[in-house]
């Protein structure tokens, strides 16, 4: 008995640090012609403009992501509006750590206006699923996919100067295994740190010039 209940214990914490998996978006947004077809190991389905040169950039202002799924009640709204606060502290956090910007600028915060002949970059979008699953369901048949939360963002990057589409991203994760199910919470916030994790590596492949590749 003591042997069956140590595997367990350790069967439970194996999987509690399951993180979230990419899966493919569900009805991808395009903006200004860009549609996101090209499939990308970090970030999921990509979309770029011929010209787009991400070096070209010194400043990256990043916008809140309104969630656009539907929303049932008051309490889904209020922790909507935490997650989308969260992705967005996160993709500034993120996006600083790469060093790819000189500067990066959380548009919630702080009112930005450009340097005459300052190139710069607008990172927007929607919350297009946010799904907080069962976590009864997750605690029971979480293994095989029950109750699994689900998160997908919708980005563009648009110039500064003119609004203009340079690139559209599309990336949707999906949880369903942790510790005793795992709270929505917990699943959904680790998910959008993947998603902005993912991103600032995708773009520091792409400042090197590689172009976005499956696997």
């Amino acid at each position: 008995m003591t042997v069956r209940l140590s595997m367990a214990i350790a069967l439970l914490l194996l999987v509690a640090g399951c993180g979230s998996m990419r899966t493919n978006p569900d009805a991808p947004q395009s903006a200004g012609g860009l549609v996101p077809t090209v499939e990308d190991q970090d970030v999921g389905l990509v979309g770029i403009a011929p010209d787009f040169d991400l070096k070209a950039y010194s400043v990256i202002g990043v916008a809140l992501f309104p969630v656009t799924d539907r929303l049932g009640d008051e309490g889904d709204r209020r922790f909507a509006a935490e997650m989308a606060s969260f992705f967005q502290t996160e993709l500034v956090r993120r996006l600083r750590v790469s060093g790819l910007f000189p500067r990066v600028v959380n548009l919630t915060e702080t009112a930005f206006t450009p340097a005459p002949g300052e190139k710069v970059l607008r990172l927007e979008g929607n919350i297009t699923r946010l799904g907080r699953g069962s976590q009864a369901a997750r605690y029971f048949a979480g293994i095989f996919g029950a109750g699994q939360t689900r998160a997908q963002a919708d980005m563009r990057f648009v110039e500064g100067a003119d609004g203009r589409a340079v690139m559209v991203v599309a990336d949707r994760r999906i949880a369903s295994i942790g510790l005793f199910g795992g709270a929505d919470r917990d699943h959904l916030r680790e998910s959008f740190d993947d998603m902005a994790r993912d991103l600032a590596k995708f773009l520091q492949r792409l400042a090197r010039g590689e172009a976005p590749r499956k696997e």
